[in-house]
C-alpha cells in the first residue's frame, strides 16, 4: 500500500463497521425496491411493468514508465499499473434493469462488475431505487443512490459517455463512493430557454477501501448534501455539495494501547497525545464542487473544481480540478486535459522518542506517515483520440504525463520503499461499448 495510507474516499467515511453478509442485504435491499414499487400503483395503474434491461462496458490495458509507483483508477483499488501492464483498473461490465410501472412509479436497478478489494456483489450494486414522479417536475427516489454532487454522477462507470479513458484523475480518482443508500427529491424549473434543476439527499454511506493496514475498511458515515444543475442546448452546469460526518473509527487499537503503556509514555514524550489526535468520531468532511460543460457536437469543453473541507487530522483539505477541450472531425474525437490537486494544510511535529528503539521509531514513523505523507501534489496533461467504429462501440488511446511533490502520491500506490518519481507517464488504449 502506498505510503500516502489514506485515501480521500478514507477521509470521507472512515471507519470500521460491523456490517456482515453484505451480499445479502444487497439481494434484500433489491428485492424491497422491486416489491413495493409493484404494490404501490394505483388499481388503474397496475399493469404489467415495462421492463428494459440496458448495458455497458470498457476493456481497457494501462501502463506507465515506472516500477516505484503504480497508477490506479481511483483509490477504492488496491492494485495498480507499472511497467507491467494491466486490464484490472478501467475494464469493467454494468448492467442496468429499469421496471415501468406507471407514469408515476419507476424501479432501477444497476451493478457494475468492476475492480473492487471488497464484498464484490454489494459494493458494486450502485442503484437500487424506487422513483415516485407525482408530477412530472417533480421527483422522489428511495433506495441506494449515487451522489449527484459532480458532473460525472450518473455515468462516470460508463466510458462510452465521456471522451476520456477514464474521468480526470485529479478530480474522480480520489472519490471512490459510488452510493449511498437514503432519499433524495428534485424539482425541475423552467427558466429562460434552459431547465434547473434543485436536488436535495440524505442517508447514510457504507463502502469498502484498502488501507495502509493491509485490510479493507469497512467505512460508515451519514451525509445531507445537493446540487443545483442548469441545462440549456448545448451548455451544462452544476453545483454540488456533501456533508458528512464519520459514524465509526480507524483500526489504531493496538497502536493507542502500545502508546499509552507508562513505559512507552516515558520513552516517547507528546506521543500518545499526537497519536489521540488521529481520532476520527464524529468528524466531519465537505466537499464542495462546481462544474461547467458545452458540447455543440463538433466542440466539446468540461471544467470542474472542488474544495474538500476536512476535520480529520489524516487527511488535509485539497483543492482540485480539471480543464478538458475536444474536437471531433466525423467519427473522431482529439482531446486535451489538464488536471491539478493539491492538499492544503501545515506539517505536524511528530516528536522523535528518546530512545532509537525499533518499535518506538515504528509507532513515530507510522503516525508520522499518517499526518504528513498523505496528501495529494498531483498535475497532469493528457492528449487522447477517440474514434466511433459504431453507433455503440468507442476505440480509445491516451497518453498522461503526471507531476508529483514527494508527499502528494495518495492516489497511487507506491512500493515499501524508495523514492517517489517526480514525473510518470502512464499510456492507456480501450474500447467502450453499451448495448
Amino acid at each position: 500500500m502506498s505510503n500516502s495510507t489514506l485515501s480521500l474516499g478514507l477521509s470521507l467515511t472512515i471507519g470500521v463497521g460491523k456490517c456482515t453478509n453484505y451480499a445479502m442485504k444487497a439481494f434484500t435491499l433489491l428485492l424491497t425496491v422491486l416489491l413495493f414499487a409493484s404494490t404501490s400503483a394505483t388499481p388503474a395503474e397496475q399493469n404489467t411493468p415495462s421492463l428494459t434491461i440496458k448495458g455497458f462496458g470498457t476493456a481497457g490495458i494501462s501502463g506507465t514508465d515506472t516500477d516505484r509507483l503504480k497508477f490506479r483508477r481511483n483509490t477504492s483499488e488496491d492494485t495498480g499499473v507499472d511497467r507491467s501492464a494491466g486490464f484490472d483498473i478501467d475494464s469493467r461490465l454494468g448492467l442496468q434493469l429499469d421496471a415501468e410501472f406507471s407514469e408515476s412509479w419507476h424501479a432501477a436497478v444497476q451493478w457494475v462488475a468492476r475492480s473492487h478489494p471488497g464484498d464484490f456483489v454489494e459494493q458494486n450494486l450502485d442503484w437500487a431505487f424506487l422513483r415516485w414522479r407525482p408530477q412530472p417536475d417533480l421527483d422522489l427516489r428511495l433506495g441506494r443512490l449515487g451522489f449527484d454532487v459532480f458532473l460525472l454522477s450518473d455515468y462516470r462507470n460508463v466510458g462510452y459517455a465521456y471522451p476520456w479513458i477514464r474521468p480526470p484523475h485529479e478530480f474522480y480518482a480520489g472519490l471512490p463512493i459510488y452510493h449511498f443508500d437514503g432519499a433524495d427529491i428534485a424539482k425541475k424549473f423552467s427558466v429562460g430557454d434552459g431547465y434547473l434543476t434543485l436536488k436535495s439527499f440524505g442517508g447514510y454511506a457504507f463502502y469498502q477501501v484498502p488501507t495502509a493496514f493491509s485490510q479493507i475498511f469497512d467505512a460508515e458515515s451519514v451525509l445531507a448534501g445537493g446540487s443545483l444543475a442548469y441545462e440549456q442546448g448545448s451548455w451544462r452546469a452544476r453545483i454540488g455539495y456533501v456533508y458528512t460526518e464519520n459514524i465509526s473509527a480507524l483500526p489504531l487499537q493496538p497502536l493507542v494501547a502500545a502508546v499509552n503503556d507508562p513505559l512507552v509514555r516515558s520513552l516517547w514524550p507528546g506521543g500518545a497525545s499526537v497519536v489521540n489526535s488521529l481520532s476520527v468520531n464524529d468528524k466531519a468532511v465537505q466537499f464542495s464542487s462546481i462544474g461547467l460543460a458545452y458540447d455543440d457536437g463538433v466542440w466539446l469543453a468540461q471544467l470542474e473544481g472542488a474544495y474538500i473541507d476536512s476535520e480529520v487530522a489524516s487527511y488535509p483539505s485539497v483543492a482540485n480540478g480539471y480543464l478538458s477541450l475536444g474536437r471531433r472531425f466525423d467519427s473522431l474525437t482529439v482531446y486535451s486535459l489538464l488536471g491539478i490537486a493539491e492538499s492544503l494544510h501545515a506539517r505536524v511535529d511528530v516528536p522523535q522518542p528518546l530512545v532509537p528503539a525499533p518499535a518506538l521509531i515504528g509507532y513515530r514513523n507510522f503516525v508520522d506517515g499518517l499526518l504528513n505523507k498523505n496528501g495529494v501534489d498531483e498535475k497532469s496533461v493528457s492528449l487522447g483520440l477517440r474514434w466511433d467504429i459504431y453507433e455503440n462501440i468507442a476505440l480509445k488511446a491516451q497518453w498522461s504525463h503526471y507531476w508529483l511533490g514527494q508527499n502528494g502520491t495518495q492516489l497511487w500506490l507506491e512500493p515499501p520503499s524508495g523514492p517517489t518519481p517526480a514525473e510518470v507517464n502512464v499510456w492507456s488504449l480501450g474500447v467502450d461499448f453499451v448495448f
